[in-house]
């Protein structure tokens, strides 16, 4: 059985690993995921600097495929 949980009190989550991890390792395997960073769109600005491209070539690109 695969259980996820999405747990955004630190405290609570570190808590609930405690718990996991006192049971038996070959029953329980505890896989935790790094939080989730979320951007702004800004961060992309400037991704496409110095690049030879234009929306004519992307549509073309993207057709070819």
């Amino acid at each position: 059985m695969h259980i996820s949980l999405n747990i955004k009190n630190e405290s609570l989550s570190q808590k609930i690993l405690d718990f996991l991890s006192s049971f038996k390792k070959e029953d329980i395997e505890i896989q935790t995921l790094p939080k989730e960073k979320k951007g702004s769109f800004s961060e992309f600005s400037g991704l496409w600097k110095d690049r030879d491209i234009d929306i004519q070539t992307i549509r073309e690109s993207a057709w070819k495929k």
